[in-house]
């Protein structure tokens, strides 16, 4: 089992439209925990010593907050429904975060 978690391959303001953004996968069972920078930014700790990735930069605190709930949830779903699963979101807006099983019929 498998699940994989989209996170912003480098940092990003608000203003930057989100085709010009960059995004990579990275494996939750390297994740260690998940954080608020205290500037609207959710990063996840990996397990490699100083490794960290965005994500998301959500366009206020309270979202910031919901989006990492919200990330928390779906990874905990994917865990209990088994299988390999993605999960991808526009890297803003908690609203955005879906969760697809892989590989597709």
């Amino acid at each position: 089992m498998t699940i994989l978690i989209q996170v912003l391959e480098q940092g990003y303001s608000l203003s930057t439209p989100w085709e010009q953004r960059k995004y990579q996968y990275v494996d939750v069972a390297h994740i260690l925990g998940m954080r608020l920078d205290g500037n609207k930014g959710v990063w996840l700790d990996m397990s490699r010593p100083g490794e960290s990735h965005q994500l998301a930069l959500a366009p206020t605190a309270e979202d910031a907050i919901l989006f990492m709930l919200k990330a928390f949830d779906a990874v905990a779903t994917c865990r209990q429904q088994g299988g390999s699963w993605i999960v991808g979101h526009d890297g803003t807006e908690y609203g955005s975060i879906a969760a697809t099983r892989f590989p597709l019929p």
